[in-house]
């Protein structure tokens, strides 16, 4: 087991490659979203349609970003609308511990984040419903105002 250290390049490097392995063997593929310089990987829900699975890396180029400030990110979004409309997250994960760890732990977070997709309820519409800041559920669609 291998210590991961944000200071060393080569350490970076293993790990973006790790991360990339994992994403790719889970059958998720690189999206590009405009205005973000990670390397953004996402997968289609298999269950709701307009729903996937994105996972905001912090790989930018060969290697994930230098600085300890910030964590890889794993999010459900809806994308069936006229926007993109975050449904939910899980909690970040952490560049820290050992190498061979940490896409091990990304991975058990995409899992946890399709456990909750199953979950979700689904309007008349088809669509997933959200919970507002007030905490009450809505259609991501919108399908209301139409």
């Amino acid at each position: 087991m291998t210590a991961y250290d944000s200071s060393s390049a080569f350490s970076r490097n293993i790990l973006a490659v790790g991360i990339r392995q994992e994403l790719t063997r889970l059958g998720f593929g690189i999206i590009d979203l405009p205005g973000t310089k990670e390397t953004v990987f996402a997968k289609p829900s298999t269950r709701l349609a307009g729903v996937e699975i994105r996972v905001f890396s912090t790989i930018e180029g060969s290697a994930v970003r230098a600085s300890g400030d910030d964590s890889i990110k794993v999010c459900a979004v809806y994308t069936g609308g006229d926007r993109p409309r975050g449904l939910f997250k899980e909690r970040r994960v952490f560049r820290t511990g050992q190498l061979e760890e940490i896409p091990g732990r990304v991975r058990d977070r995409i899992k946890l984040t399709a456990a909750e997709l199953a979950g979700v309820e689904t309007c008349d519409c088809g669509a997933p419903k959200g919970t507002s800041k007030a905490g009450k559920k809505y259609c991501m669609a919108l399908c209301w105002t139409r």
